[in-house]
């Protein structure tokens, strides 16, 4: 009867274990916090953000994470929830004051960053809205945690500028000018 029992926690733990890093994640940054987590999400210049149903304010895709799940696989989780879009997650950015670890998510496929994002079934209790902004377009009185909007922006134009240097960088092909 111990052996049986001894068996069943066994397999119950490796499924668990198998479960807290299954989303997809860039190599080399992987991360074993566990918090409430979210998405950065820039392309073309522009943010991926939720209006959230209460309150109608914007935040980034992100959530609580899951019992047993890791920071990043809850930003993944929560950005397929609540956006419906496949992203790929990457290095920790920051953690905000609140303890919500944010990270630089990558989308899986591209997208048209002019047009809104339908709001898939499964976010629509959250969510009312999903769209690209520039970073000008934003305030503080919109934002959902206001108290840390400013270090958003901050590490927003951090990322748009490191993407910025990268597409430079890529398009020189490493010749030099002329």
């Amino acid at each position: 009867m111990n052996l049986r029992r001894l068996l069943i926690a066994t397999l119950l733990l490796l499924s668990a274990f198998a479960a807290m890093a299954d989303c997809p994640r860039v190599p080399g940054e992987e991360d074993d916090r566990r918090a409430n987590a979210g998405c950065l999400i820039v392309e073309d210049g522009r943010v991926l953000l939720l209006t959230h149903r209460w309150g109608g304010k914007l935040g980034v895709p992100g959530g609580t994470l899951e019992e047993g799940e890791l920071a990043q696989c809850t930003a993944w989780r929560e950005t397929a929830e609540e956006t419906g879009l496949p992203v790929t997650v990457g290095g920790r950015l920051a953690v905000m004051s609140n303890g919500f670890h944010l990270y630089r998510c990558h989308l899986q496929q591209p997208v048209d960053t002019s047009e809104p994002v339908p709001v898939p079934r499964s976010g629509r209790t959250e969510v009312s809205a999903i769209g690209w902004y520039p970073l000008s377009s934003l305030s503080k009185d919109r934002w959902r945690f206001y108290y840390q909007f400013d270090q958003f922006v901050a590490l927003a134009e951090q990322v748009m500028r490191s993407a910025t240097a990268a597409t430079a960088s890529d398009a020189s092909d490493g010749q030099p000018e002329k």
